[in-house]
């Protein structure tokens, strides 16, 4: 563990000093990235104004004044060299036309009230001439629906993207949960980003920054880092941006709180660089005595790793020579660092590309990374109702039941009668026992948001009081109507029945019932919600797992439904 942290901090540092002092410095006056955008008008793009001043980050590229420029000559005659009527085709096929698009912006958000729920994406896509936003919706989303977000009209599915349209020349580009907290988030008027955002506003073509005080860095993450590189990372962001004037010039700025902060990270650059040259050094010694030591004729195969190999050696003597002397590309103006370089044109080209097709693929692969979170989130939440289950049990000497009147009318569900264990005793002694969940008063509190009954996976938000966590109900089930199920009644055992599981259709959490089941009569469908084949389930000895519909058969599910049928769950139970 000790030498995964070492190597980590040493990584850390190295990528630190990287970003700080990637090449030499070509100031030239009335150029600084730090005047430029104190210069800028207060008020940004109608795009960039729809990022927060509190972001984690952004990326924005004006994606066709890139294409128009020098630099991508040679693809952009390429390109056209197919001929006017392709093009044209081309932008008969696509809605919005593709000739009309301008500039693109991803940005990520972070809930801090719910950092579990991971970054939160969003894509702003800006282009030159009115659309149909219905006609948008329908090539892109597959059964589009117009669902009320905060009073506002999104364009989506469950479990998948959704788009909004502000405007008719604007497509934002998130899922459910995103929209439902970027409505609802009342950001600072400036911030941490408020400088990248000026930049970008001037016409740059090309910038990024990172909100490094919103990420929210574990707090022993940071305990064996070296002291020059925590200075470092006191910035409230880093930004960079892209110039295509006479040579192609990148500008790095990390902007600190107050001069004296920007002051120690200077200090701190200059004693990671030689850091940073003692670990190069070691990398460069490893990497040429065992490219030396190679014979040859060597295979074909290995040729690539050769290749790359040497180039490797080249790039760490040109960063050794830079490191050499950090002072003279390593500037402060005040509270920032500046650093710059002037790239070749064909390495411009190259970044561009890689830019453009970054911005594309941030929001999948964002999705992906909060997909998972939201999947252990909402297990976890199994676990709770489970959990809450057994304190009922251990308090009452049976399972809940639906409440139900003196007649055995059924009037609250179960979820209600273990509010008290779930933390909620307070909305549950507001409850009337002897009232239906819709009466005026319960009315009122089955709207409530209860967090352990909604699933973060739940896409587009539902309405208030809806939840995807159910149990079944017939004949040999744990919430068999009128029947005080206990731990002795369940022969077949608790790690073998189901308790609850979490379905694409959403039900009122007060609402007495749940998922109809007759062991006669053919299994009811689940659908996942999160439309890969996977539903979660809580289990009746409180453990949690996922289960494939694909792959279990009816007879194993009918048998873990029931908890004293005496089937044995096929084998399909642990694929």
């Amino acid at each position: 563990m000790r030498t995964t942290m070492q190597f980590a901090t040493r990584a850390i540092g190295l990528t630190t000093i990287a970003m700080l002092t990637a090449a030499i410095v070509l100031f030239r006056p009335g150029a600084d990235p730090v005047a430029v955008a104190a210069g800028q008008p207060a008020e940004v793009p109608a795009d960039l104004a729809m990022v927060p001043a509190d972001a984690i980050g952004f990326v924005h590229v004006r994606a066709a004044e890139l294409w128009k420029n020098d630099v991508f000559t040679s693809f952009r005659q390429t390109f056209e060299k197919a001929g006017p009527k392709v093009l044209e085709a081309l932008d008969n096929q696509f809605v919005p036309k593709i000739s009309t698009f301008e500039r693109a912006t991803a940005f990520l958000l972070l809930d801090r009230e719910n950092p579990r729920a991971g970054p939160m994406p969003y894509l702003v896509l800006r282009f030159s001439a009115p659309f149909d936003p219905d006609a948008v919706a329908a090539a892109y989303l597959k059964k589009p629906e117009k669902v009320q977000v905060a009073g506002k009209t999104v364009y989506g599915r469950r479990g998948d993207f959704g788009l909004y349209f502000p405007d008719k020349q604007h497509i934002v580009v998130s899922d459910g949960d995103g929209f439902e907290f970027y409505f609802r988030h009342d950001p600072p008027k400036t911030g941490p980003m408020s400088y990248g955002l000026k930049l970008a506003a001037s016409g740059k073509p090309l910038v990024g920054s990172v909100n490094l005080a919103a990420i929210p860095f574990p707090p022993k993450a940071l305990e064996d880092l070296p002291p020059e590189v925590k200075s470092l990372l006191k910035a409230e962001h880093v930004t960079m941006s892209l110039d295509l004037g006479v040579a192609a010039r990148v500008d790095l700025t990390a902007g600190y709180k107050n001069a004296a902060d920007a002051q120690e990270a200077e200090k701190a650059v200059k004693a990671l660089a030689e850091y940073a040259r003692k670990e190069l050094a070691k990398v460069k010694e490893d990497l040429e005595k065992k490219f030396l030591a190679a014979k040859g004729p060597r295979p074909a195969e290995e040729l690539p790793e050769a290749l790359l190999t040497v180039f490797g050696l080249g790039a760490i003597n040109s960063a050794d020579e830079l490191l050499a002397n950090p002072g003279a590309y390593v500037k402060r103006d005040g509270a920032n660092l500046t650093a710059s370089v002037t790239l070749p044109k064909d390495l411009v080209v190259a970044v561009g590309g890689i830019a453009g097709v970054g911005a594309g693929l941030l929001l999948p692969a964002v999705q992906k990374v909060r997909a998972a979170a939201a999947r252990m989130q909402s297990m976890n939440n199994l676990k709770q109702i489970a959990i809450a289950v057994h304190a009922y049990h251990d308090a009452n000497g049976h399972f809940p039941q639906d409440i139900v009147d003196k007649n055995g009318k059924p009037l609250l569900s179960w979820r209600v009668a273990i509010l008290p264990y779930i933390e909620q005793d307070n909305i549950y002694k507001q409850f009337k026992l002897d009232e239906a969940w819709d009466s005026p008063n319960n009315k009122r509190l089955s709207q409530v948001a209860i967090k352990t009954f909604i699933s973060p996976q739940g896409g587009l938000a539902n309405p208030a009081g809806m939840t995807h966590y159910q149990g079944f109900v017939g004949p040999g089930t744990v919430f068999e109507p009128g029947k005080k199920l206990t731990l002795n009644n369940m022969t077949d055992g608790t790690s073998n029945t189901i308790l609850a599981v979490e379905t694409a259709d959403a039900v009122e959490w007060a609402k007495p019932g749940g998922i109809p089941f007759d062991p006669k009569k053919p299994f009811p469908k689940l659908t996942s919600i999160s439309g890969n084949d996977l539903v979660s389930v809580a289990m009746c000895d409180g453990s949690v797992r996922s289960l494939n519909l694909k792959k279990i058969s009816e007879m194993t599910l009918k048998a873990a439904v029931t908890h004293s049928g005496g089937e044995v769950l096929g084998k399909d139970w642990d694929d």
